[in-house]
């Protein structure tokens, strides 16, 4: 199983300010939505994994994150292939047809633009989803708090954001156990109607929906003990967070990582048709 929770390692990705890794991770969020082309977007892939590898995180555990993405993805690369295309037709390139014109079901053509395009949608959700792991693995869940009371936002805000994010291994741990726990006493899914498989998933969740409401009243209970909620404008921190030198140096690299980015967007350089040049189709 992957293991989603904060690791505190003696890395340098770990002895930046939080706000910087944080930043790091919104930054290549932004890139992510500026870039279409399947080359800059195997780039920035390479520059997530290689930062993830900073952080002390195995390219081969990044990676194995996908694995349940798989039928996700490939839904979507079924639908661009149905759905999606070119703005000009005419002005396409034609690789083959799936179905060709004239017979009895619609046509459905492939083309240049189509293949290049859905590789790129493929990358960018490798690029997201890694990106978010080695958030999950690099900022803690109080760090995440810290970051967002400092940016003026209201305690309570970064307290329910950070907790939700410490949340999700715990669930998937305690789903693990429930399935385990019931396949240990035969339980098992033997039909195929949607309404009876939906029926044979209940001694699954209901186990979770009453080890999730306890989880909450424990929790809820633990906040009020500590008062939380008390004097939010009183409050001071145990460990101070300050900007070093490197946290500054690594801030300066991000943003001109982020303006470079923007202008070959605006460029058109980073769009799709980049490929397609450099495959001597465009």
């Amino acid at each position: 199983m992957l293991d989603l929770a904060y690791q505190n390692k003696e890395t340098i990705v770990h002895h930046l300010d939080p706000r910087v890794r944080m930043l790091a991770w919104f930054i290549i969020s932004i890139v992510l939505i500026t870039w279409n082309d399947p080359l800059f977007l195997l780039l920035l892939l390479i520059i997530t994994l290689g930062y993830g590898r900073v952080a002390a995180i195995p390219v081969r555990q990044s990676l194995r994150l996908l694995l349940p993405t798989l039928p996700f993805v490939l839904l979507i690369l079924i639908t661009n292939v149905l759905l999606w295309r070119p703005a000009s037709p005419e002005k396409a390139h034609l690789l083959f047809s799936i179905i060709p014109q004239g017979g009895p079901l619609p046509a459905i053509p492939f083309y240049w633009e189509t293949a290049v395009f859905s590789i790129g949608v493929i990358l960018r959700i490798m690029v997201l989803m890694i990106n978010v792991f080695i958030l999950m693995k690099t900022v803690s869940p109080s760090e995440i708090a810290l970051v967002i009371t400092r940016l003026g936002i209201p305690p309570e805000i970064g307290m329910t954001l950070s907790m939700t994010i410490s949340y999700i291994p715990a669930m998937i741990d305690q789903v693990t156990a429930v399935i385990e726990a019931q396949q240990s006493r035969a339980w098992r899914i033997q039909t195929a109607n949607p309404i009876s498989r939906m029926m044979a998933y209940m001694p699954i969740i209901m186990p979770i929906f009453f080890r999730s409401l306890h989880s909450t009243e424990a929790m809820a209970a633990a906040m009020l003990s500590r008062g939380f909620g008390y004097n939010t404008r009183g409050r001071t921190e145990l460990n101070p967070i300050r900007f070093s030198r490197l946290d500054w140096l690594v801030t300066l690299v991000l943003v001109l990582f982020l303006a470079t980015s923007i202008i070959l967007g605006i460029l058109g350089i980073t769009q799709f048709t980049t490929t397609l040049r450099l495959l001597g189709i465009a």
